[in-house]
């Protein structure tokens, strides 16, 4: 589409197969639109000998896709991660990163360089899976997700991971912090993440408390503060954000106010 003094006109269409995840499986660099999708598909059989019996198989496969433009399509890496959707995407420059979720799914990297070609550059094999990738700052990604059994794929809990993507063949999980939640909603809404790499905190909302978290290549993950919001439904609503050197954290129930210095609780302040 294009926009000119409030007028919106067509530009161009075209059409890749499968679904997008969000706002982050889709961007435009250097002219080339790269997509990520996930195509599901369904059978259903029905089997009768008087009385009938329904089976059902589904199926998800994804893939990245490369268009000009003109929406044409340049290039194409499908069937990555089969039976399993993509939960996570970040790409970043010329590397695209995928997390999908399945039983033993690995994070994918792939190397878009070449848009007529886009090729998976390493495959990492990772006990459980990222719902948000950020670039936390050069060479270095930041996941947050769950834990989950290998064999189940049962979700065991929120999981912070840091990826070292220094070298883009051989990616690695270097470091990992289990939180102590069941759920957060930043996989469902980024605005819910605060991550910051100049001030080094990575803050956001988990089950019924905000966490504010720091990280060091030695020390990895380290919990700076858990901010208990319990008047609070849930945490659907909580927000952070800091002001110089204080940070606030805003939910329904009230305002708290947390040093940047020390990261000890100043005040609360009370609403309704």
């Amino acid at each position: 589409l294009g926009l000119s003094e409030g007028q919106i006109t067509k530009l161009a269409s075209g059409n890749v197969p499968g679904n997008l995840l969000n706002q982050f499986a889709m961007d435009e660099y250097k002219n080339v639109i790269r997509i990520v999708t996930t195509l599901d598909s369904s059978v259903q059989r029905i089997y009768t000998d008087g009385v009938d019996t329904y089976e059902y198989d589904n199926t998800s496969a994804n893939a990245l896709y490369t268009l000009d433009l003109n929406l044409k399509v340049l290039g194409k890496s499908e069937n990555a991660a089969k039976a399993a959707d993509v939960t996570g995407v970040s790409i970043d420059g010329d590397i695209g990163y995928l997390d999908p979720f399945g039983q033993g799914d690995p994070l994918f990297a792939v190397d878009l360089t070449n848009a007529a070609s886009p090729r998976i550059l390493d495959t990492l094999k990772i006990p459980g899976f990222s719902e948000y990738l950020h670039v936390f700052k050069d060479n270095l990604l930041l996941g947050i997700g769950y834990n989950a059994d290998d064999t189940t794929g049962q979700m065991q809990g929120v999981k912070l991971s840091m990826f070292d993507t220094t070298d883009k063949s051989n990616v690695k999980e270097v470091n990992t912090a289990s939180v102590d939640a069941s759920w957060t909603i930043v996989g469902s809404n980024h605005k819910a993440i605060l991550v910051d790499a100049e001030k080094n905190l990575i803050a956001f909302p988990a089950d019924s408390a905000y966490f504010i978290y720091r990280y060091t290549a030695d020390n990895g993950f380290t919990l700076a503060a858990r901010v208990g919001m319990t008047a609070d439904l849930s945490s659907w609503n909580l927000r952070g954000l800091f002001i110089g050197d204080y940070f606030y954290v805003l939910g329904d129930s009230g305002v708290t106010v947390i040093s940047l210095s020390d990261f000890t609780v100043l005040t609360t302040v009370k609403l309704g």
